[in-house]
């Protein structure tokens, strides 16, 4: 019996050596091919074991900055259950990934199985001929049209000023966290623009236990585990999975209580939408998503999958721009000042129109420094559909050629590249919005807050628009703002986007002078 066993085993090792064998001949002669080199590696268990500590440290960002330093811009490394990760930060290499060899790349399964289970097949999960169905149905939202309509945000520009609490008696100035209040804010404003103002959540005056309350709370559960599920996936991988499964049995944890909330809630929304009959969209009437798409397909997990797709960015990633730009301005009163003043010349007074809006170059310099600084988004991945290259990170200058094998992963670190003293010179860490007056700084690849490429954000103009509006509206509003927060420095908070983790906890000077 056991002389057997061990006559099972033989073929099943001679398969694996062959396969070795075969695996290492097609990777020396596709590198001979195309001048392909070596690149550095990182271990494998120290990487591990540093991330483990960066995430109870809140210092993830920090640690890759400290790694690309020290071990260069392109490099590799594994975890427990996975094979080698290429780490770049090489803007030719994310311009390879993103544009030139877009068709070699894809988002890989791990990207689906993670964000699968609250958004499901959707724009921002799909890969090939699925993407390009999605994104065909979603691009006519954020044509110059719908964007340059303003009034929809200043109604919910008005929630925001509701909730404000009423200044202190003796200085006139409110104290608020505006954190919340601008994810609630966003809320509002994509799921107008996505399913119809009757439709919307009016997230600013509900209270504890509603609809949009109880679906904000799931929705942010959700993201705030996907991060973490992306790094034990990655650490410890399927047995780690197996085992979590094997111990949860047929219970549901909280992921996927949060993901059963956030679906029952919108599937509700689309089945009385479905109910009506189909209506014809006159030209004047504001744009809806949701009826847009139903144009196309009536498909109730269809349309629930492509708008969570939709207002997981759209909500979240302009809550995040306005989240750290507060952070930072209540830390600088010199950039509120002078950004107030430009605010004063341009509008005295009066509501925002489009065209101003995006003509003010201190506000612009403003946001284009807080998405260098801190990227909503400031890691991605992609994944390699077939044997490929990355023009550099090989040999000992790291200018070489490198090979991607079909099936690895390479992760491109946005908050580290634009980091990058090579591009924004010696004082890339500090926060100075004027270097965009420079016209020399033209940073191309290595300034990409909305990615790039064919995949790079349709809402990108929404999003900075409506930061821009809220914005302006707030310096209308209030004449100072001031630090309420203990700590100085930004630390992170990572979820599906990062934003600062202490909030924007501050104090706001109340506008007595409405032309200010």
């Amino acid at each position: 019996m056991l002389f057997s066993s061990y006559f099972t085993l033989i073929p099943i090792g001679l398969f694996l050596f062959v396969h070795s064998v075969r695996r290492w001949h097609r990777r020396r002669t596709f590198e001979a091919a195309n001048g392909c080199q070596a690149m550095p590696h990182f271990s494998r268990f120290q990487n591990l074991i540093e991330q483990v500590k960066a995430i109870k440290s809140h210092t993830y960002l920090e640690m890759w900055i400290d790694r690309y330093a020290n071990i260069g811009k392109t490099f590799s490394s594994a975890t427990m259950s996975i094979d080698q990760i290429i780490f770049t930060i090489e803007p030719e290499n994310i311009k390879t990934i993103l544009a030139t060899d877009f068709d070699s790349f894809e988002l890989g399964q791990r990207r689906r199985t993670l964000m699968g289970p609250v958004t499901g097949p959707g724009i921002f999960s799909n890969d090939g001929a699925a993407w390009k169905h999605s994104r065909t149905l979603i691009r006519p939202n954020f044509t110059k049209m719908i964007i340059s309509d303003l009034s929809k945000f200043e109604s919910h520009v008005q929630d925001l000023l509701e909730v404000l609490p009423g200044p202190d008696a003796l200085s006139a100035l409110v104290e608020v966290d505006l954190m919340p209040l601008f994810f609630r804010m966003t809320l509002d404003s994509a799921s107008e623009t996505l399913l119809g103002s009757e439709m919307a959540f009016r997230s600013q005056l509900d209270a504890p236990g509603s609809e949009s309350m109880r679906f904000m709370d799931a929705f942010d559960f959700v993201q705030s585990r996907i991060h973490r599920r992306n790094i034990i996936d990655r650490g410890w991988g399927r047995p780690f999975g197996l085992a979590y499964s094997l111990y949860k049995g047929n219970k549901k944890d909280k992921f996927e209580q949060a993901c059963e909330t956030v679906h029952s809630i919108i599937d509700a929304k689309l089945l009385d939408f479905l109910r009506r009959p189909v209506k014809k969209i006159e030209e004047d009437r504001t744009y809806v998503f949701l009826e847009e798409m139903a144009k196309t397909t009536r498909d109730p997990l269809e349309l629930r999958y492509e708008i969570l797709n939709v207002l997981m960015a759209g909500r979240d990633t302009t809550a995040a721009l306005l989240t750290n730009t507060i952070f930072v301005l209540a830390r600088r009163p010199d950039l509120w000042f002078r950004v107030r003043a430009e605010v004063k010349e341009t509008f005295a007074g009066q509501l925002p129109d489009y065209e101003s809006l995006r003509n003010m170059k201190q506000l612009r310099n403003l946001l284009n420094e807080c998405l260098r600084l801190y990227p909503p988004v400031p890691f991605n991945a992609r994944t390699a559909t077939k044997d490929t290259v990355l023009p550099r990170g090989g040999g000992s200058d790291g200018q070489s050629p490198v090979m991607v094998e079909k099936g690895q992963q390479v992760d491109y670190h946005v908050y580290c590249l634009h980091r990058s003293t090579e591009i924004f010179g010696p004082d890339a860490e500090l926060f100075r919005p004027e270097r965009w007056d420079d016209p020399s700084l033209r940073p191309g690849w290595a300034y990409i807050p909305f990615n790039g490429g064919a995949r790079i954000c349709l809402g990108q103009q929404f999003a900075l628009t409506e930061a821009s509006y809220v914005l302006v509206r707030l310096m209308q509003e209030f004449s100072a703002i001031e630090n309420r927060d203990p700590e100085q420095a930004w630390r992170e908070q990572i979820s599906l986007v990062t934003k600062s983790r202490n909030g924007a906890n501050i104090a706001l000077r109340r506008t007595e002078n409405k032309q200010g």
